[in-house]
């Protein structure tokens, strides 16, 4: 595969820019989980962004001398991978949002979240315009945008504000370990699958062997 990629520059070039996009876009959650606090997913996420621009970065050291372009494919493929990396992330969404919400007191915004199923805090607030509902509200990040949408209609005069959260009480999953698990598992099926077909295999001989009476 080394020797195709370095006889065909083309091929090579390609290569390069694909994989600077994916080791950026892995970069990117690294980072993004190391601020969400999901340690072993940012470890793996580090060791594959490693691993893939290791050998990246050598066919381009290798190839320097020859073909200059290869460091602007190079840089080009970084920067498509930043703008990938951020675009993948916001479609998995991963961990929660804190919204906060100023609504008007005679919409009763809090009782309509209620009916579609939103857990919330409600404080009286009080602004120029009179009495207010102040009301704060964890929600996984995937259904952000749905709740802003929410309360547009609810109250197009409302005013919200989203913020990040590293953490919701103390059940914090790591993804790195819920993808760890599933690989050890799976692992551990095809590892254990001949074994358990000889044990049913010579356990079926010996009773064919030795009938009960």
């Amino acid at each position: 595969m080394i020797e195709f990629l370095q006889a065909n520059t083309w091929a090579l070039l390609i290569a390069v820019f694909l994989s600077r996009i994916a080791d950026q876009t892995l970069d990117t959650f690294r980072t993004i989980s190391i601020f969400r606090g999901y340690r072993f997913l940012a470890a793996l996420m580090g060791f594959l962004t490693v691993l893939i621009w290791i050998n990246v970065a050598g066919q381009v050291i290798t190839s320097l001398h020859s073909n200059w372009y290869m460091s602007v494919v190079y840089a080009a493929g970084y920067a498509a991978g930043q703008a990938t990396g951020l675009w993948v992330e916001g479609r998995i969404a991963l961990g929660h949002q804190f919204v906060r919400i100023l609504s008007r007191k005679e919409v009763n915004i809090v009782e309509k979240l209620w009916d579609h199923n939103y857990s919330m805090t409600e404080l009286e607030g009080h602004s120029k315009a009179g009495p207010i509902d102040v009301v704060f509200v964890v929600v996984q990040r995937q259904k952000v945008r749905e709740l802003c949408a929410l309360i547009e209609k609810l109250d197009p005069e409302a005013f919200f504000t989203i913020e990040e959260i590293k953490q919701v009480g103390l059940r914090h999953v790591d993804p790195g370990l819920v993808f760890g698990g599933k690989l050890l598992r799976g692992m551990g099926d095809i590892v254990s699958f001949p074994m358990r077909e000889g044990r049913r295999f010579f356990s079926k001989g010996q009773d064919e062997e030795h009938p009960p009476d």
